[in-house]
């Protein structure tokens, strides 16, 4: 089998997690068997190998991938992810041995490519996007909108049953133009990602670098919003942002005003736009923001700070509340 990197992901579309996840597509039972050994082997995931066609197969698992093998010679570069086209060829007991170092030589250069990749697109702007009841459609509509990465990393935490946080994932890849992975250890803030926050597992963010923590979130809310905020504060200062959308309690308020001590950003969906509004009352009432309106207002709002950050000292007690009854 011989192998070669047909085409490697743009920086500003990468999101790093340690070792990439690798996708096998081919039609020969053997040959896939074979490969996927040798892949495991190598200490690399595989989380999708099947007889699926190559289109088929980004539809179902593109979200899930990080790179590609397959045999196939015509391949439209069309994925967010490298591609490494493997041509595989049945080989005699005699070539075994050459035919694993050539692929574990390829998937070395491969794994070395994609993580230079991660490291040149680290993002150095995180924004946290803030909901729970109510919030996800929100969140969709603001992401759905927004024509451009604009330099920055998105991190979502929503309150939500951790069978329920894959599907978040699902629904940003398919439905908007941003690269959406759960939290995984070692993954990077990469430019034009958006890493959900598993309800499950508490993580830290040093150096924009996911870590996973053996103790539970905090509190009665899981992930917890305030939590999260305190580690983007801590890491990043003015250059962090939150908005906060629709939901339920109070979580948020002290990461609200966290943000906005360290000189970040805070941006909150107005209640009249809420489907629950209880969690943009409580910040709007309690926490610290610059500016509250429906979803295309706070659209808006982001892009206009991140062009401008002319306040970025500012710290106000109060900010400006639109559309609001």
């Amino acid at each position: 089998m011989s192998c070669s990197i047909l085409a490697l992901l743009k920086p500003e579309a990468v999101t790093c997690t340690a070792l990439p996840r690798i996708g096998i597509v081919l039609a020969d039972t053997r040959q896939r068997t074979a490969l996927r050994a040798v892949v495991e082997a190598c200490g690399l995931n595989i989380t999708h190998c099947s007889a699926l066609t190559w289109d088929s197969a980004v539809r179902a698992a593109g979200a899930e991938v990080d790179a590609w093998l397959t045999d196939e010679d015509e391949v439209a570069v069309s994925t967010k992810q490298p591609l490494l086209v493997c041509k595989v060829e049945p080989v005699g007991i005699s070539k075994s041995v050459l035919w694993r170092r050539s692929v574990e030589q390829n998937l070395k250069a491969l794994t070395h490519d994609y993580q230079r990749s991660c490291e040149a697109s680290r993002a150095q702007n995180v924004w946290l996007l803030a909901a729970s009841a109510g919030g996800l459609q929100a969140v969709r509509t603001f992401l759905e909108g927004l024509g451009s990465f604009h330099g920055v990393a998105f991190v979502y935490a929503q309150h939500i049953e951790a069978e329920q946080a894959n599907q978040l994932v699902k629904m940003i890849t398919r439905n908007t133009q941003w690269r959406a992975q759960m939290a995984l250890a070692g993954n990077l803030l990469t430019i034009g990602s958006v890493t959900v926050v598993p309800p499950e597992q508490r993580i830290a963010l040093p150096n924009g670098k996911v870590r996973i923590l053996p103790s539970p979130w905090p509190g009665p809310y899981a992930p917890s919003i305030d939590g999260v905020a305190a580690e983007l504060a801590s890491e990043y200062g003015a250059a962090c942002g939150m908005i906060v959308f629709s939901g339920m309690g109070d979580d948020g308020v002290l990461g609200s005003r966290t943000i906005r001590e360290k000189g970040g950003s805070v941006l909150v969906q107005s209640p009249a736009d809420c489907t629950v509004p209880a969690l943009s009352e409580a910040v709007l009432e309690r926490g610290a923001f610059n500016q509250s309106g429906n979803v295309d207002q706070l659209r808006e709002a982001f892009v206009k700070l991140l062009v401008t950050r002319s306040d970025r000292g500012a710290v106000p007690s109060r900010g400006v509340v639109c559309g609001r009854e």
